[in-house]
């Protein structure tokens, strides 16, 4: 009965997609996430939405990879072969 339950929980996993995925984890930032997908394949192009704010500096950080921006607030990465840590920073530019 054993072998039977983690057979299915197995095939659970490959039917949903997450069996061969990574995390993306939001460290911080979270409500200046406009769109940012939870899981990612190795390889897989990640497309991550920020806010768009003006009157600081937004930074989009995610650790270990090579972030791209397309356009403003619209970032892409290549998902490596392990799970990656997000984080949103917004800097005042000094005017107060």
């Amino acid at each position: 009965m054993k072998k039977k339950l983690a057979a299915f929980a197995i095939l659970s996993l490959l039917f949903t997609g997450c069996l061969g995925t990574h995390k993306i984890n939001i460290e911080a930032g979270d409500e200046d996430l406009v769109n940012c997908p939870k899981r990612a394949k190795a390889g897989e192009t990640v497309a991550v939405e920020t806010v768009t704010v003006t009157d600081a500096d937004l930074y989009l950080i995610v650790d270990g990879v090579n972030l791209e921006p397309i356009r403003e607030g619209c970032y892409e990465f290549e998902m490596p072969d392990h799970d990656v840590n997000i984080k949103v920073v917004i800097k005042s530019n000094g005017l107060a």
